[in-house]
């Protein structure tokens, strides 16, 4: 009679062996739900609260911003549109999940204008986050509003200030 080796399959093809560690929990946690948020949600930092939404969120919020100036009311389909330049083919099954984690950050508000229809206005965290960003991306760039001392200045050398 043969005897088979431990490692030899149904059909007699090695199988190889996994090693299978003592423990697999290595003492971390795995959150609850993926869009779970953060217990110090929103941090003092508008730094630390930019970086911790992926960029689609934050295009999401951008959107929002174009379509609030423009006043057009921020509902699925308008954000849908505005997002479609960048996103081609986005639908409400990606939209929606992130829309919810950024009303569950507070930047976005959710309000129902009837029966499954809603609107999605800035609060004032995110525009204030809004704001932050713009302004790094001046400082970075080195561009945006002169000193206020330097047009004084500038005015009054020229004549028109008095």
């Amino acid at each position: 009679m043969r005897t088979r080796c431990p490692t030899t399959g149904p059909r007699g093809f090695r199988t190889p062996q996994k090693a299978m560690p003592n423990h697999d929990s290595r003492d971390l946690e795995s959150p609850a739900r993926a869009d779970a948020s953060l217990p110090d949600y929103p941090p003092k930092d508008g730094r630390r609260a930019w970086i911790e939404l992926t960029a689609f969120q934050r295009d999401c919020l951008e959107a929002v911003t174009r379509l609030e100036r423009t006043h057009i009311p921020a509902r699925e389909p308008a954000i849908i549109d505005e997002l479609e330049r960048a996103y081609p083919n986005v639908t409400r099954t990606r939209l929606d999940p992130n829309l919810h984690v950024l009303v569950g950050h507070g930047l976005l508000e959710k309000r129902r204008l009837e029966a499954h229809r809603y609107v999605y206005p800035l609060t004032d965290d995110g525009r204030a986050l809004l704001i932050q960003r713009a302004e790094r991306l001046a400082v970075a760039c080195e561009i945006g509003a002169p000193d206020s001392d330097a047009v004084d200045s500038s005015a009054r050398g020229t004549g028109e200030n008095g």
